[in-house]
């Protein structure tokens, strides 16, 4: 049961990172890209993710960023790629919780109203880019994908550690 109603409208801006349209977005559209954006190594395809996701529009920072005509590619280039391309796992989450520290920061900004548009491409970019990269994290390094999907294979690797193979 549901104890407030979903949102209906259509604002133009969220200083929350996670609302119910968040959630909604990830429950639905990235749950459903799982599988079809990782590679046979179990590394998960960002770019390609990041496409479909400006495609789609599904949130708030999505539809803004789309409206301020940010390309897609030209976002990947500059905002995931550095933090996710060449980097281990452990620098990888450390780019994210900074990330997430900052989304935080700006979301106790105490904005009343509508920010101007600069700090708006900041905070919607910062939101998009804490998503995808958190969500490409777990679905890279998740026990759970790694044991259905992963190169572990996990009934394989099993069976050789208890001497069946």
């Amino acid at each position: 049961m549901r104890l407030r109603m979903a949102r209906t409208d259509k604002r133009s801006f969220s200083r929350r990172l996670v609302d119910e349209e968040t959630r909604e977005f990830v429950e639905k559209e990235l749950e459903d890209t799982r599988d079809v954006f990782r590679t046979a190594s179990g590394e998960f395809q960002l770019k390609a993710l990041c496409r479909d996701v400006f495609a789609a529009g599904s949130t708030t920072d999505l539809r803004w960023l789309k409206r301020r005509r940010v390309d897609p590619e030209a976002f990947y280039e500059s905002e995931l790629r550095p933090n996710w391309e060449g980097l281990d796992r452990a620098a990888r989450a450390g780019k994210i919780e900074r990330f997430i520290e900052l989304s935080n920061m700006m979301g106790g900004a105490g904005l009343d109203g509508e920010p101007p548009a600069e700090l708006r491409d900041v905070i919607a970019a910062v939101h998009v880019k804490v998503l995808l990269l958190a969500w490409a994290y777990d679905r890279t390094y998740g026990f759970i994908d790694r044991i259905f999907n992963g190169p572990l294979q996990y009934r394989k690797h099993r069976q050789r550690t208890d001497g069946f193979v």
